[in-house]
């Protein structure tokens, strides 16, 4: 292959090296946080607050900020993203090694950490098509999501080793320079920019910062693609929730296994993600929506075998194939955002979907583990995949999502323009 038919140009690799070193780095904030929060006697709050403000904040906020994002400045958003994270983890154990770490002030830290997340994701999944040929944004998706797993597997194992041997809060200082390395790397990052003209014509057409942030949600309920999959991600998150939440519990209260057994069933499911996303990166698809639903009908298959059959040989198939999944689900979402949508849009889209989806994940959590009290952890994470099994034929059946192709994403995009 030619090199200039290949992902793997100059920009590709600056994105591609920021995101997994980003990503390193997130781990070992998370993880070390989350050790010196039990270290220091914060307890089971401490730690439900820390997993609260994890998600929840980059995901609300996303829709807000995303409306201020233009095309040529989304490589500084990500760098800024970066920088406020490091100063973070500078901030915290220098705090600590003085004497003061109070509860609500590490819950504090963690909260901006997370919405920093706001700008930096739907920003590195908009840059994407501007350093690929559009014939490769399904590859680059692909390498980036299988990569991930395996970076992040590796990060938590390396951590946990350093928290050992040096303590959660010297462990906290790696990830200042970690960050800072991700986002320099971001600003070597060079793509093409619209023309003044082009540029000045599309912000009249989206307007003022308002009309913008409406215009984001109106994108999405209008979109014939987009729109079903939102719904989807609503069900497949509420029907995953259980799993994360009480995963743990089952292994140890129906397996009779521990910490060891949920561990390998980790590194199978990243064993999965990895694998399907190098498959991906091989193979080109046409019915991006059909991909995304079978795979989550399959993650929901996986949750009914795990919930309903107490047998560690298949909890460890199925965990396998969830792995598998999650990269069959995350590829073709984002190739599908970035190839229907216009490019100063990207970023707000995704946002209202990231943000849609992600609040189901503590209700679905609540919900599971109050139902789990009653019926047992098994039955509840079976029930979980039922529903995800169920919305998925609905889906297919009434939308245009497992329908829809290459061309059919190319026309929603000149549609995008129209409103």
């Amino acid at each position: 292959m030619k090199r200039e038919n290949s992902v793997w140009q100059k920009n590709f690799i600056f994105l591609f090296c920021s995101k997994l070193i980003k990503i390193t780095a997130d781990s070992f904030a998370f993880n070390s946080i989350l050790w010196f929060l039990i270290f220091e006697g914060k307890g089971a709050i401490g730690t439900a607050l820390l997993i609260a403000v994890s998600f929840l904040p980059q995901a609300l906020l996303g829709p807000v900020i995303t409306p201020l994002m233009k095309t040529n400045t989304l490589k500084f958003w990500m760098f800024f993203a970066d920088l406020t994270r490091a100063l973070l983890m500078f901030v915290i154990p220098i705090c600590y090694f003085n004497g003061f770490s109070p509860l609500w002030f590490i819950i504090l830290m963690t909260l901006i950490h997370s919405a920093t997340g706001a700008s930096y994701n739907p920003a590195s999944v908009s840059l994407i098509p501007k350093v690929v040929k559009e014939d490769l944004i399904q590859k680059a998706n692909a390498i980036i999501q299988s990569s991930e797993h395996m970076i992040r597997l590796a990060a938590v194992t390396l951590c946990g080793v350093l928290i050992v041997m040096i303590g959660a809060s010297y462990t906290m200082l790696i990830p200042l320079s970690l960050y800072i390395i991700s986002g320099c790397l971001v600003l070597f990052i060079h793509y093409a920019k619209k023309s003044d003209r082009v540029e000045g014509e599309t912000s009249t057409t989206q307007g003022t910062y308002f009309k913008k942030l409406k215009r984001g949600f109106a994108l999405v309920r209008r979109h014939h693609i987009l729109y079903p999959l939102a719904i989807y991600c609503v069900f497949s998150n509420i029907a995953s929730a259980p799993w994360e939440a009480l995963s743990a519990v089952y292994i140890s209260e129906d397996l009779n296994g521990g910490p060891i057994v949920h561990s390998l069933l980790k590194v199978t499911t990243a064993g999965g993600a990895f694998l399907l996303g190098y498959v991906l990166a091989k193979v080109k698809v046409n019915r991006y929506g059909l991909l995304f639903v079978a795979a989550g009908m399959i993650e929901g298959a996986a949750f009914f075998i795990t919930g309903m059959n107490a047998f560690l040989p298949l909890v460890f198939l199925a965990a396998f194939a969830l792995g598998a999944t999650v990269s069959a689900i995350n590829v073709p979402e984002h190739t599908i955002i970035q190839m229907s949508v216009e490019d100063e849009d990207q970023p707000q889209v995704y946002a209202v979907i990231s943000m849609i989806s992600y609040v189901m994940i503590p209700i679905g959590a609540l919900l599971g583990g109050y139902a789990a009290t009653f019926f047992g952890a098994g039955k509840v994470i079976a029930v979980g995949g039922l529903v995800e099994i169920l919305a998925g034929i609905v889906i297919l059946l009434f939308t245009k999502l497992g329908k829809a192709q290459r061309t059919d994403l190319i026309k929603e995009k000149e549609l995008d323009l129209k409103i």
